[in-house]
Formats: C-alpha cells, sequence, structure tokens
C-alpha cells in the first residue's frame, strides 16, 4: 500500500507513547477502504487522537475510547470538536483490526467515560506499549 496517512511523531513522550497504536489503527482503516485525508495525536488529560473521514472525524481517547461525529474543528495540539457524537463501543483500546469494524456499526448513544485518565497503574500503559510504530 502506498500513501498511507499516519500521525506524525509528537514531543510530548507521555502523548507519543499512543502513536504506535493510533497507527496501527489508522493503517486498518486504509486496509478496508475508509477514506482518510488526516490523522493527528491530539493534546493529553486525556490523551487523545483524530482521524478525519471527509465531513466527519473519529477520535480515540483513553477514557471514551473511539468516538464519531460531524467534524466541526481541530487541529494538532488543540482538542477536536464533533457534532452528534456517537460511541463505536469496544472499550478504550479495541484491537486496531476492529475498529473498522466498529466504524460500520456506531452505537447510537453519546460519548460516555468508560475508564478515567488518572486511573494510575491499571494495565492500560501495558496494552497501550504492545503497540509499536512499524
Amino acid at each position: 500500500m502506498t500513501g498511507r496517512i499516519r500521525p506524525l511523531p509528537h514531543p510530548d513522550p507521555f502523548v507519543e507513547a499512543t502513536r504506535g497504536y493510533i497507527t496501527r489503527v489508522g493503517d486498518a482503516l486504509q486496509a478496508r477502504g475508509v477514506s482518510l485525508s488526516k490523522i493527528w495525536l491530539d493534546p493529553s488529560n486525556p490523551r487523545d487522537a483524530t482521524f478525519v473521514l471527509g465531513l466527519q472525524a473519529l477520535v480515540w481517547n483513553e477514557s471514551e475510547g473511539f468516538v464519531l461525529g460531524d467534524f466541526v474543528s481541530g487541529e494538532p495540539g488543540v482538542r477536536t470538536a464533533l457534532r452528534d457524537p456517537v460511541r463505536l463501543g469496544g472499550g478504550v483500546l479495541p484491537d486496531p483490526r476492529a475498529v473498522p469494524v466498529l466504524l460500520d456499526g456506531a452505537a447510537e448513544e453519546p460519548p460516555a467515560a468508560t475508564r478515567p485518565f488518572t486511573a494510575g497503574h491499571d494495565g492500560f500503559e501495558d496494552r497501550l506499549a504492545r503497540y509499536t510504530v512499524g
């Protein structure tokens, strides 16, 4: 596959720790034919990332998992705003290959926190560290 869109490295090591996972999700979406125009890592508290899909955006954060909505605004370093967001489900760190399937069946419910980003050592960082940028 050529011309894959991938997130750029982030200067904050804590945010950068998400790049491997976000890269894998972006690769999985593109492999399933999802048209992406941009992917970026956003601020922390909670850490999140944005995948721009035309007029919509898919946003991941470490508290809610994946949320899909109409893209209102956002850019690297600025929290993304969505209109009419719906949660995809699958938890806060679903297998990257499952995200395109979750995208096809987005839940009709508003986002809700499922894991506090201040959770401390709950195994999340260990699971996140398994994903490396290849």
